[in-house]
């Protein structure tokens, strides 16, 4: 009865790694859930494999700024468990935005600050062997000490904090379990983290690198620059630090047709995330961490519906760098050679 039962939450919790880099389908709700349950206890967050979702909560922008059509809700059961958070005042709301700047089209989305933190807390009251991190890469002065209000009232009791733990990226899931913890903060502006003991500053804590000329790409060029996208990758990789979590932003900056440069680019990224499972790979393995993508937990991009890679992909990954618990491992890959 004990086997049948952990088997499951097994299914469960494979399910819920619907959509990684490929859209979650119509039905997806039938596999939302959590995942973080098959991983074993000493497993450090910064050492996860997880998903993460860039330019998060921009849902319901145009088409030049919107890399998300989908709330953290449904994020959250797509399998996200990193969010790329740009938060400022718009017509009287804390909204999510790609940027703060002159043009309409970069300004807030449909899906508020306290509405994205309410879906958190909804989700792992129901959930609670999940973490998730929220990175607020961009705040502006003249609303941040509003948007970390709503943070402390929202989430400041989930919040890992500094009183329990220095980094963040040492932390293991059992000790997130231990105290009751579902939610790591990392935040842009030093003195605000001194001010609060739940905001762990990004420059200290988490390294995300970027090269713009790299990852824009224009509509002709897409399939030279694909090849030098992922040759990229194996730079940031390999100057990964230690103790940081670790964000390999693998997303493309392409303005008016992003959609479909992700649909073409997808099945590439695939296979690259595939074969991190091979030996010869097993540097790179090591370094992976978060994975940050546009477009998620959307079905709307003509991407192939996702369940069989993410299960082929992200749970096999984490598998390979020795984070599943063994009982479970045994019962999803039986019979399989896990390196």
């Amino acid at each position: 009865m004990k086997r049948k039962i952990v088997a499951i939450a097994v299914v469960a919790a494979v399910c819920a790694f619907c959509a990684v880099f490929a859209a979650c389908g119509e039905s997806g709700e039938e596999y939302s859930g959590g995942y973080m349950s098959c991983l074993k206890s000493d497993a450090k967050l910064g050492e996860i494999v997880m998903l993460g979702a860039h330019d998060a909560g921009t849902v319901g922008q145009n088409e030049m700024a919107c890399t998300q059509h989908s709330d953290f809700g449904k994020m959250l059961d797509a399998g996200v468990r990193y969010f790329d958070c740009r938060v400022t005042e718009v017509n009287g709301e804390l909204s999510f935005v790609h940027a703060n700047t002159n043009s309409p089209a970069f300004w807030g989305s449909e899906l508020t600050l306290a509405e994205a933190c309410d879906d958190i807390v909804a989700f792992v009251e129901k959930y609670p062997s999940e973490v998730i991190v929220l990175d607020f890469q961009h705040t502006w002065d003249a609303t941040e000490d509003k948007v970390i209000a709503i943070l402390e009232q929202k989430l400041g009791g989930i919040a890992l904090d500094k009183s329990l733990a220095d980094v963040p990226a040492e932390v293991t899931l059992g000790q997130m379990r231990e105290w009751g913890k579902n939610v790591v903060i990392v935040y842009r502006t030093p003195e605000k983290c001194e001010q609060k003991d739940f905001l762990y500053e990004r420059e200290e804590y988490l390294q995300s690198e970027y090269n713009s000329g790299i990852h824009s790409i224009s509509e002709n060029k897409y399939e030279e620059k694909y090849p030098l996208l992922i040759a990229e990758w194996d730079k940031y990789i390999a100057g990964k630090s230690e103790g940081k979590l670790f964000v390999l932003q693998s997303q493309i900056t392409a303005t008016g047709w992003l959609a479909e440069a992700e649909a073409k680019f997808r099945p590439i990224a695939n296979d690259w995330l595939a074969d991190l499972e091979k030996a010869e790979n097993a540097d790179k393995l090591a370094a992976i961490n978060i994975v940050m993508r546009d477009f998620v937990a959307d079905d709307d991009i003509g991407s192939e519906r996702a369940s069989d890679e993410v299960f082929k992909i992200v749970v096999k990954l984490n598998a390979a760098k020795g984070l599943v618990d063994p009982d479970l491992q045994e019962m999803l890959f039986e019979g399989e050679n896990i390196a």
